[in-house]
């Protein structure tokens, strides 16, 4: 309850800095609606809460960080803008997506001016550290985007890990990373942090698979490709070969054996987040005990226990 609490009030905060950076540029009042639409649908804010955390973490002051939080939170908003353009998604955190909402052109101007923004907003510290941190997310993350794409819904377990540490793992690393330079972290911490952040996406990635399967999930697009979904027609293809040859052809063994692998499939995928959590975890052993780090391994604990 303490670290629900401490999220709440980060994420309070992370609002409020959203809403003071895009309360002015606009004279057009549509324009500022369209903007702003994204982020009044909801949404955790653990990338701009990760970067608070960090520089925390490192001894710096979470108030230097803040503008850099609101960044990456206009970042992370623009690729959710594009993935559900992508996806023809119509609904997202139980609202209308912006596409579905205004229409496909206003959605993609409007995550252009997000990225755009959030790219401005890092150039202010004037770091070419935390220059290269967030165009290093924005590399892989487009890089990963490109990979889902053009995947087919069947794709193996390894490919999927690689797609999802890409598109998700990605902007994480680059949060805790920018955290870590902001703070004044030594090239070990920041480096520990992007590792961090790295495997914490990941993990968080999982747990959205497995929560979109028990229909606890944001997502609309039901058939994309997931781990539990990966390993499940992974060990179909294998137990079907096993059943052909010895020649069972029962129905009722055969939705039997459906549901045990089932079973078995979201147990793999929480084994798997478990550990992109204890990897993340022991990256940041070396941190200097506090609240900053105590948090940072709580946050990791939630992206793999959190139930929405």
């Amino acid at each position: 309850m303490q670290f629900q609490q401490l999220l709440e009030d980060k994420r309070k905060i992370v609002n409020e800095r959203i809403d003071e950076i895009l309360s002015s540029g606009f004279e057009e009042s549509e324009a500022s609606e369209l903007v702003r639409y994204t982020f009044r649908t909801g949404g955790k804010r653990l990338r701009p809460i990760m970067v608070l955390l960090a520089t925390k973490a490192v001894g710096g002051e979470e108030k230097s960080a803040l503008d850099a939080a609101a960044a990456v939170e206009f970042v992370h908003a623009a690729s959710l803008i594009f993935d559900d353009l992508i996806d023809k998604d119509r609904i997202r955190r139980s609202a209308p997506t912006l596409n579905a909402a205004f229409n496909d052109d206003r959605a993609i101007s409007a995550g252009l001016f997000l990225a755009s923004k959030g790219v401005e907003v890092l150039s202010d510290y004037k770091d070419p550290k935390v220059m290269k941190m967030i165009g290093w997310g924005l590399v892989e993350l487009s890089k990963g985007e490109i990979l889902d794409v053009i995947s087919d819904i069947g794709i193996d377990v390894e490919h999927y890990l690689n797609i999802a540490d890409l598109k998700t793992g990605s902007l994480f690393g680059a949060c805790a990373g920018i955290g870590g330079i902001v703070g004044g972290g030594s090239r070990e911490e920041i480096s520990v942090l992007y590792n961090y952040g790295r495997a914490v996406g990941v993990a968080f990635q999982i747990r959205d698979d497995i929560l979109d399967l028990t229909g606890n999930g944001n997502s609309s697009r039901q058939e994309r490709a997931n781990l539990v979904l990966a390993h499940y027609l992974g060990e179909t293809v294998r137990q079907n070969r096993v059943a052909e040859m010895l020649d069972r052809n029962d129905s009722k063994d055969k939705d039997e054996a459906a549901e045990v692998l089932r079973q078995k499939a979201v147990a793999f995928a929480r084994r798997a987040s478990k550990e992109h959590v204890e990897k993340a975890r022991s990256q940041i052993a070396i941190l200097k005990d506090g609240d900053g780090k105590t948090a940072l391994e709580e946050l990791a604990d939630f992206a793999l226990e959190r139930q929405t």
